[in-house]
């Protein structure tokens, strides 16, 4: 039998959980305001009827970042506090959601859902390829995951360039073991990481660099260790080497069910985004598109 709970503690109850989530609460817990000027917002915004975050920005007391920072918390929209991360603030997606960076991202996650995601029948696995280093493919990589799990798609970050592993260093963790370790059959699939701060995304770094890269990704371990993974995420983001130096991208875009080719404005050549995209169709991958960075 169920006890009768008393309504004067349930209100009491909803009242404490309203108050914790308000945006007031939410700047001072987090460092972003003193007790004394939000009481001072709260004061300002009674006499005149207006939204706290609305008053305390016409008050000079809080930004609009601010006010999207707390938005964000009570929608439980993961974002992060510069200063107060080991990740890498270069990740726009997790510190600056709102921003336009972010909404390019966004944006290029509303294509693929609308394209791909939601009509994808199989695992849904997506490799993202470039034709050199230095072209941002880690970078799309890393932010498009927090965008998807800030939708609250459960997502796996998997970096797959042993020679030039950098996801680790974008999230602070350690690359003592990871992906190139499941693939010669040290440990298991519970490798992978949950990221402190951000909701539904997991990273599986590259891991100590192999002497056969190539070999070991186009092993049938591979798809399988894919298919095993996918029974825990909604989507696998894979990081790829750089396709014009290595066979690498072709191995990992051919067990993925799809593919995008990252591009940097000033940097990226015509005939090697031409080369790399006939690479791809060669092997009958399903090419949704490039990304074109200019930022």
């Amino acid at each position: 039998m169920i006890a009768n709970k008393n309504p004067a503690t349930m209100q009491v109850a909803n009242v404490e959980e309203f108050a914790s989530r308000s945006i007031g609460h939410i700047l001072v817990s987090n460092g972003r305001l003193t007790h004394e000027a939000a009481e001072e917002i709260h004061r300002m915004q009674r006499e005149n009827d207006v939204l706290f975050g609305e008053t305390g920005i016409a008050m000079g007391l809080i930004t609009r970042e601010d006010v999207e920072f707390a938005i964000a918390r009570q929608f439980e929209y993961s974002v992060l506090q510069k200063g107060h991360s080991e990740i890498s603030e270069d990740l726009v997606s997790a510190y600056d959601p709102f921003g336009p960076k972010s909404e390019a991202f966004r944006e290029l996650r509303t294509h693929l859902l609308l394209r791909w995601f939601e009509t994808e029948t199989k695992a849904k696995t997506l490799s993202i390829v470039s034709a050199q280093r230095g072209e941002g493919r880690s970078y799309v990589a890393a932010n498009l995951a927090i965008s998807f799990s800030q939708l609250g798609h459960k997502t796996l970050l998997i970096d797959t360039d042993f020679r030039n592993s950098k996801l680790h260093d974008y999230f602070g963790v350690s690359n003592r073991r990871g992906l190139s370790s499941l693939l010669q059959g040290k440990g298991n699939s519970s490798y992978f990481l949950p990221v402190t701060g951000i909701r539904n995304l997991s990273i599986l770094p590259a891991g100590p660099m192999p002497p056969n890269p190539q070999e070991l990704l186009s092993q049938s371990y591979f798809p399988e260790l894919l298919n095993e993974l996918s029974k825990h995420f909604d989507l696998l983001i894979m990081d790829t080497p750089a396709a014009i130096l290595y066979s690498d991208a072709t191995a990992v875009s051919l067990r993925s069910s799809a593919s995008l080719v990252v591009v940097r404005q000033g940097h990226t050549k015509v005939e090697q985004l031409r080369r790399v995209n006939a690479s791809l169709q060669s092997i009958g991958g399903n090419l949704l598109g490039s990304v074109l960075l200019d930022f």
